[in-house]
């Protein structure tokens, strides 16, 4: 059970017909299947343009902030720029290109150090907010595989048919599950404890980003019951024309960024 919590815990265009399934192994197999390459088709794409809006609850006032964040990546890593519009709050955007490093704020360029700007910017990166997603699609088999869980099916209030895989220690507690569409085979729920609290991460709107690579566009946050984020993607696209503009050192006015790209099967990823 250590094993499977521990395996849970590092987890921070599929076919509408899926293989059956009938166990853990081809579930596992399934869910791999479905999401496709994962990581290394991002890792792959010449540019990166990553738009998303996230609503984080404050532990203590319990007050929400809700804030649109562009990052964009060009030139493997070597040119990131992170944008962030908080809503009553200041605008401001940071910016490597290469071995110079800057933020922009209240309109005024400031030069920054870029190993710090550099350990910033990925946490925004797709990478990090899709984490679990994109390790199913490629270690899937491996980390769904732990004999200590067990297979099962259940119907949701709505009717629909889901599969799961659920963890439990010595007392019979439930210390681990995964939840997944029995029609799509895509995660719909992953919940497992941590040293924070009984986490869990629900994805829905899921979209083929590209050939190879599909994705949720809503990301839930919730730990011990209470949700403390929600994340929802209004653009992902891969391999588009750099922006140059935004890698001038010289511009500092910071306009709006984009708006959502429109519902399933408009730009920026087709529905599934």
């Amino acid at each position: 059970m250590r094993t499977l919590t521990i395996s849970l815990f590092l987890l921070l265009a599929p076919p509408l017909s899926a293989a059956p399934v009938s166990d853990q192994k081809s579930l596992a197999e399934g869910v791999s299947d479905a999401l496709g390459e994962g990581a290394p088709r991002l890792a792959q794409a010449t540019t990166l343009d990553f738009v998303f809006e996230r609503t984080v609850r404050d532990s203590v006032s319990t007050k929400e902030t809700t804030a649109v964040h562009r990052y964009l990546r060009a030139a493997g890593s070597r040119r990131q720029r992170l944008d962030i519009r908080v809503s009553g709050g200041t605008d401001s955007a940071a910016v490597i290109d290469g071995d110079a490093a800057w933020l922009i704020v209240d309109g005024k360029h400031h030069d920054a150090d870029v190993a710090a700007v550099a350990a910033r910017l990925p946490e925004f990166a797709p990478e990090r907010i899709f984490s679990v997603p994109l390790a199913l699609a490629t270690e899937g088999t491996r980390i769904l595989g732990v004999e200590a869980l067990s297979f099962g099916e259940e119907v949701d209030d709505a009717g629909k048919r889901r599969f799961v895989l659920v963890g439990t220690d010595g007392d019979g507690k439930e210390t681990a599950r995964l939840e997944v569409d029995a029609r799509t085979l895509l995660p719909l729920q992953v919940a497992f404890e941590s040293p924070a609290g009984f986490v869990v991460y629900r994805y829905r709107d899921y979209r083929e980003v590209a050939p190879g690579l599909t994705l949720p566009f809503e990301r839930e946050f919730l730990r011990n019951g209470i949700r403390i984020s929600t994340t929802r993607v209004r653009r992902l696209s891969l391999d588009g024309a750099a922006d140059e503009s935004s890698f001038d050192p010289a511009a500092t006015k910071l306009g709006p960024l984009p708006k959502p790209a429109g519902g399933p099967g408009k730009p920026g990823g087709k529905g599934l």
